[in-house]
């Protein structure tokens, strides 16, 4: 690395780096601490970079750096109007001065990581920003230098792989054709000259491996730039790519096979990326693709010779997937329409394809909870059999009787196997099942399971028949465990296909399961049970409390008993689907909960206690805290005084989390503090307990944490919807608002400020209101002066018309406000109103700040200070256009939450507060904004704060404003445009009513 830094060391930065690998939670805590306390440092990535390049740095530290700088390049180089720009031009200039290089020298484990970061930065700089790389690139690539060549495709790859999954747009083209501008010559002269070598060097296995790697390599270069057209270049030469891609799907060469049986090769995985071209090819450029009936052929007799190694799963999946995209083409059904074609098809290829593979049955046994989650969830590596059952269903739609027909005749043979000798035969019951479901299941998702099935397929009669018997019996199929698990997966598959009759039968019988000394089996059981509880008829669930009572003391029984097992808090918390199930249990029951809740409660406290000392699964943290808080809410619903209890058993442990800084943990913590704190609200105070921790929840350093940021503002408008008045009194307002300054300053968290505010406002009495009100307007106009941005100024128009809401009849809102303003300067306003928020009014978003906004600013058009004041004169048409068009425009269904998490990080997963807080009964982690650094908790809601709860009607609320000053805006009403005049008389002759 050429540049220097004199902020930080290298050797600083290794020690620390050092540190984030004890063992020791604390010293990792540290460690992590000080690093992120430097990363704001000017230049602090160049000795980070200086680290990750220096050969004489222990490989662990290394690894380390490459590591942190991926996760920096990700956190700190995207910039939008919503995040802060922490980093400067001079170190961004240095990044992509340097990383290229860097990717050309570093071993492969550490080219991964700077890849990621290669491609962020690409993601949002390249090519306006970034024009050089490509020439960069090209310019670097070697006749002799394979080593290099391989860290300049590997960098082309990162940048161009993105592509694959990006939607069609004019700035993705214009991106594409850029490179392709520059990159298909030498790219073309790269591919023919390594497919030289590779015949030169066939005898030398050293050399092979180096070119199979490039050539790799130059496969997925090759779908990256075909994956969204066909570009002219490959078009005109595309017989030549095909003649060589032929060629290596039939190579073979001793030297050139990988030694190990279970790691795919480079050669293996050339086949495979070529299979992955062809099925683009096919799917996508089947005209001009005249090769395909050769690949066909090709693939076809590959596939049935292959070997069943591991090694080969890749390839054998990928070529599956390019028969079944061809088998799904009308114009190729004579390839496959002969009874006989259909019949070597499943014969020789699915069939032996759908056979459980001898190292799944090693994990079911060694590994059972990576065995499930890769069934359940999917896998990165590629699987056989779920490229079997995708080709059947290819199958199935163009020949939906035959395949059926010709399937059902293995099925049934395997079926008789097994009947003849189950013990020595499981395996053909086994492959039996799983067709089954390959040509029953037409459609499917995850939430529900097969949602269409083939008609030609009795599901509830196979169910009975061959089902049922394997679940009678806790302790049957001791000798083939995997049929039991094969049962119970067919419920979860077909619950939405079974009548209610049969899974009241089976759900009793799945409960007993949860029991089962296997963890596999107790895992499906309860992966089945939870996905069975959220099911519905119509709007109603399937399986209400009255089903779920007589069963739930058991189930919560087995699978409290299930984790008690766990050795360590690592694995504790590595089965996150029994967890789950246990929220879904509670959540189902309702108040019917009570009876269990005590005993519940001390479980949950054990297991958060046992886990809180070494957090290690985000998803069983999440369901374990929404475990406990709908636990609490629906027996603080049957009983109030439980409240005592769970703050009794909780607050110790939530003690010991805040001590010990478990961050992991804390931002649950702090929601159901507010939860607790929310059940309060009968009391005249706050308890003691929650006035004696608010100074703490109000230091520096909790907020400094991102993730503790939205917790803690909810946990503060529960302090302000319970004590408004008391804190008021105490003086404690003015430290929160120490806070709301803090967060109005931030991009990211400004929403979070007028969450505060609205609180505040809301919640506290005027006369303190009206004290602050002034240092809270000017801290607002100077950030719209110094960074104003569309969420802030959506935010600000709604938090001035909530204002604008107190006391309506009376005035005082509007009046509270204009003397505010007016404080800091005369006819101010005016000009705001006029530069900012005529603009932002339309943005706002969400029933409740919509109707607020319309009203809030209706009160003020019709209060005699705007009527009064020449300098509003002008602007009263404008604003009453606005509130028009505010509430023509019908289209906006999202609520302010959304709004303001879509901007702040992309995700769309923030649920309304309405179906966070109102339909449980489906409630998933995705839907409540699920991140590892902060996840909502859906059992907890949103306060509802409704500045003019009387008016239920947005558009009477208008009129009912406006009513009083009607005489007074004739003028202004008759000089809009005809619809929004129309809408504004309409909605006065309304409330006139």
């Amino acid at each position: 690395m050429s540049v220097d830094s004199n902020s930080v060391s290298q050797a600083s930065l290794a020690q620390s780096l050092q540190q984030t690998l004890s063992p020791h939670a604390h010293e990792r805590k540290q460690a992590e601490s000080y690093l992120g306390s430097i990363e704001l440092a000017p230049r602090f990535v160049v000795p980070l970079l200086q680290l990750v390049s220096n050969e004489a740095t222990d490989g662990n530290i290394r690894f380390a750096a490459a590591l942190y700088f991926k996760n920096y390049i990700k956190r700190r180089w995207p910039q939008n109007e919503n995040t802060e720009d922490t980093l400067s031009t001079d170190d961004r200039n240095a990044v992509k001065n340097e990383i290229v290089s860097l990717m050309l020298t570093v071993p492969k484990k550490l080219q991964l990581q700077i890849g990621e970061a290669v491609s962020t930065i690409a993601e949002n700089d390249f090519p306006e920003q970034w024009p050089d790389l490509i020439s960069t690139l090209v310019s670097k690539l070697s006749p002799t230098d394979y080593h290099v060549n391989n860290g300049i495709l590997q960098t082309a790859h990162t940048v161009f792989k993105g592509w694959r999954s990006e939607f069609r747009s004019d700035r993705l083209y214009s991106k594409i054709n850029y490179v392709l501008g520059q990159f298909t010559e030498p790219y073309m002269q790269v591919f023919v000259t390594t497919d030289k070598l590779i015949d030169e060097h066939a005898g030398n296995k050293q050399a092979l491996q180096i070119l199979l790697h490039s050539l790799v390599l130059l496969c997925q270069i090759y779908y990256d730039l075909n994956c969204q057209d066909l570009p002219p270049f490959f078009e005109d030469h595309m017989a030549e790519f095909m003649q060589t891609f032929h060629k290596y799907l039939v190579y073979s060469n001793p030297n050139a096979v990988s030694d190990d049986d279970d790691v795919a090769g480079d050669l293996e995985e050339v086949k495979a990326s070529i299979c992955e071209i062809i099925e683009l090819y096919a799917q996508r450029y089947e005209e001009d693709f005249k090769q395909l009936p050769q690949f066909v052929e090709t693939v076809w007799n590959m596939l049935t010779t292959v070997g069943q190694e591991h090694k080969y799963d890749s390839l054998v999946s990928k070529g599956m997937a390019f028969l079944r995209t061809v088998v799904r083409k009308p114009q190729q059904r004579s390839l496959f329409s002969s009874s006989e074609s259909l019949k070597l098809i499943c014969e020789r290829i699915v069939i032996p394809n759908s056979v459980l593979p001898e190292n799944d049955e090693e994990l079911f046994e060694d590994d059972p909870i990576q065995f499930v989650r890769r069934d359940v969830e999917g896998s990165e590596a590629d699987s056989r059999r779920e490229a079997a059952s995708d080709l059947v269903r290819g199958l199935l739609d163009q020949f939906s009787t035959e395949t059926t027909q010709a399937m059902s005749i293995y099925i049934q043979k395997g079926l008789e196997q097994y009947a003849a000798n189950p013990s020595a035969n499981w395996r053909d019951k086994d492959v039996a099942l799983f067709l089954v479901t390959s040509i029953a299941v037409v459609a499917s998702v995850h939430s529900l399971g097969a949602t269409k099935v083939n008609e030609l397929v009795n599901v509830p009669d196979f169910f009975s028949s061959q089902i049922m018997q394997h679940l009678q019996d806790i302790g049957s199929d001791s000798h083939a465990l995997i049929l039991k698990v094969d049962a119970i997966r067919f419920i979860n598959t077909f619950r939405s296909q079974l009548p209610r009759e049969m899974l009241l039968q089976a759900l009793p019988l799945l409960g007993k399961h949860l029991g089962h000394p296997n963890p596999v089996v107790s895992t499906y059981a309860a992966i089945a049970i939870e996905r069975m509880l959220v099911l519905k008829v119509g709007n109603a669930l399937m399986f209400g409390p009255a089903d779920v009572q007589p069963l739930a003391e058991s189930m919560l029984r087995h699978i409290f008993a299930a984790l008690d097992h766990a050795s360590s808090p690592q694995k504790l918390a590595e089965n996150d689907y029994l967890i789950k199930t246990v929220m879904r249990i509670i959540l189902v029951s309702r108040t019917n909960i009570l009876p269990l809740a005590p005993a519940a409660l001390g479980k949950l406290a054990q297991i958060l206690g046992e886990v809180s000392k070494n957090p290690s699964n985000p998803k069983f943290s999440h369901f374990l805290f929404e475990s406990i808080g709908s636990l609490a809410r629906f027996s603080c619903i049957a009983d109030e005084a439980a409240i005592g209890q769970f703050e009794a058993t909780l607050f110790p442990i939530f003690q010991g989390i805040l001590q010990e800084d478990v961050s992991e943990f804390m931002p649950y913590v702090f929601q159901i503090l507010a939860q607790f704190l929310s059940v309060h609200k009968m009391s005249d105070s706050l308890p003691e307990a929650y006035v004696s921790l608010l100074p703490p929840l109000l230091q520096p350093v909790l907020w400094s944490s991102q993730g503790n940021i939205p917790a803690l503002v909810r946990l503060l408008q529960s302090y302000l919807q319970i004590g408004g008045t008391q804190l008021a009194r105490d003086g404690q307002l003015q430290s929160i608002l120490g806070v709301f300054q803090k967060l109005i300053a931030s991009r990211a968290n400004d929403h979070q400020g007028f969450s505060l505010l609205l609180a505040i406002t809301q919640f506290t009495p005027k006369e303190s209101l009206k004290q602050y009100l002034k240092p809270i307007l000017t801290l607002c106009l100077n950030r719209l002066q110094s960074s104003r941005t569309t969420k802030f100024t959506r935010n600000f128009a709604h938090y001035i018309a909530s204002v604008f809401c107190i006391e309506p009849q009376s005035g005082a809102g509007v009046n509270i406000f204009m003397d505010a303003i007016d404080n800091i300067q005369i006819g101010l306003f005016a000009s705001v109103l006029q530069n900012v928020l005529l603009e932002a009014i339309p943005t706002v978003v969400g029933r409740i700040e919509r109707k607020t906004t319309v009203v809030g600013f209706a009160l003020l058009v019709a209060s005699s200070r705007f009527q009064n004041d020449a300098a509003y004169t002008s602007l009263t048409a404008p604003l009453l256009e606005q509130l028009a068009t505010i509430l023509m425009d019908t289209t906006v269904k999202e609520t302010k939450t959304l709004a303001d998490r879509n901007i702040v990080d992309g995700s769309a997963a923030a649920a309304s507060a309405v179906a966070a807080d109102e339909d449980l009964d489906t409630l998933e982690i995705e839907d409540t904004g699920y991140q590892a650094s902060f996840a909502r908790l859906a059992t907890l809601g949103d306060i509802k704060i409704d500045p003019c709860p009387q008016i239920g009607d947005a558009v009477y609320g208008l009129g009912q404003a406006l009513r009083p000053a009607q005489s007074n805006i004739v003028a202004a009403v008759q000089s809009l445009p005809s619809p929004a005049q129309q809408f504004i008389s309409a909605a006065i002759a309304q409330a006139s009513q």
